[in-house]
């Protein structure tokens, strides 16, 4: 808590500082500094995209984060992930990125979770929580949450990277939802990572329009990436935004 930190400062003052350079925004303000401060999310995936959202959050003050994710820190993983170090090779990347994010900002409180999301433990995810993020790197665990998500009636935040290139948009009960788009992918017909590489800007740019969704959802404000599919590619430099459709025939319509 704002005690911990060796200053002087009482309550009021400690927050008023901590996050007055947000609070002068003025759609922000401290009003909503207090709502933010107030928010509970999980991140799923502790990797490139979980690397960039995770602490963006926990910067920004939110109540608690849970953080979901079975890998372990690997050499490779040191270009891009930055939440981890050359001593932390081998170790669990959820207790890891606790450690570090328990360091960034005493207030927030984290959870560890050491596990992978499936449709039979997608719940772990949403407990208790306002939203989702997506910080996965394949499409079963991404169909897994976007139902739970819609079935607890929260905010899912989806983003998604390979090679320079990559999507983002947010699904909520009655708009497009992930599977609407990418029934079809199967992930082991997907190129990975080591096929095609990942720029770690491309990581930056899809995990910085994630929170920047997520602060609408925490301020009650209606997300901008609604029923649209937002694609970057820094090999291009093109950025575009187009406007998908609910199927019919997907689950997500009888929500």
């Amino acid at each position: 808590m704002y005690w911990r930190v060796q200053n002087s400062l009482n309550k009021d003052r400690y927050v008023n500082s901590r996050y007055s350079r947000f609070a002068a925004i003025p759609s922000i303000g401290s009003s909503g500094v207090d709502k933010i401060r107030k928010a509970k999310v999980t991140v799923v995936g502790a990797g490139g995209l979980g690397s960039v959202t995770a602490p963006q959050l926990v910067a920004l003050g939110v109540k608690f984060l849970r953080i979901i994710d079975q890998d372990v820190v690997e050499l490779s993983n040191l270009q891009r992930q930055l939440l981890y170090r050359n001593n932390d090779i081998g170790k669990s990347k959820a207790k890891v990125a606790k450690k570090f994010l328990e360091e960034l900002n005493p207030d927030v409180e984290i959870e560890a979770i050491n596990d992978n999301i499936t449709e039979k433990n997608a719940h772990i995810a949403t407990d208790s929580v306002d939203f989702v993020v997506d910080g996965v790197d394949r499409f079963t665990p991404r169909f897994a949450l976007n139902k739970a998500c819609l079935e607890e009636n929260i905010p899912y935040l989806f983003g998604a990277v390979s090679g320079m290139s990559g999507n983002i948009m947010t699904v909520i009960r009655g708009t497009t939802c992930v599977e609407c788009i990418f029934s079809q992918a199967d992930d082991s017909k997907l190129p990975t990572s080591l096929e095609v590489g990942i720029h770690p800007s491309i990581i930056n740019i899809i995990g910085s329009l994630q929170i920047s969704e997520a602060t609408r959802v925490m301020l009650k404000e209606q997300p901008l990436l609604l029923n649209k599919l937002h694609f970057c590619d820094i090999g291009t430099m093109q950025f575009e935004t187009l406007n998908v459709k609910t199927r019919d025939d997907c689950f997500c319509s009888k929500y």
